[in-house]
């Protein structure tokens, strides 16, 4: 025969330390993660920044298109304002467009803590409900 030396409290002590340690290592998953795509995030704030200060540069050239060719009514000066402005504006969208989307929630949620934390506590309760 085997004798036990283990009681049911050292069994809970086990237990819990395994829980609390399950639980720090979650924490600090969640906080990497969080923090990787808080940089992405800022990524995103810069791209935004810099297309709405190019969709503002396309206003002023389409601004200016439009007060050259209402003034002289040639097709050289205003085409080329306009063809500047167009180009800014193609520019200033796509920036502000991939800005966008990365300040999604989706794009900064911690995703891959959350599926982590779902398969430990599935395996965690796999393992507490053997007999």
């Amino acid at each position: 025969m085997q004798s036990s030396t283990t009681t049911p409290l050292t069994h809970l002590s086990t237990a819990t330390a395994h829980l609390r340690g399950l639980l720090v290592s979650e924490w600090r998953l969640a906080k990497l993660e969080l923090a990787r795509n808080l940089r992405a995030a800022r990524v995103g704030v810069i791209l935004a920044a810099i297309g709405l200060g190019g969709a503002l540069c396309a206003m002023f050239a389409l601004t200016g298109a439009l007060f050259l060719g209402l003034g002289a009514l040639g097709l050289a000066p205003w085409l080329a304002a306009l063809a500047t402005a167009g180009a800014l504006g193609l520019i200033a969208a796509i920036c502000l467009w991939l800005g966008l989307t990365r300040l999604s929630p989706e794009a900064i949620a911690p995703t891959e803590t959350v599926a982590h934390a779902a398969k430990t506590l599935r395996i965690v309760t796999e393992n507490t409900h053997v007999s």
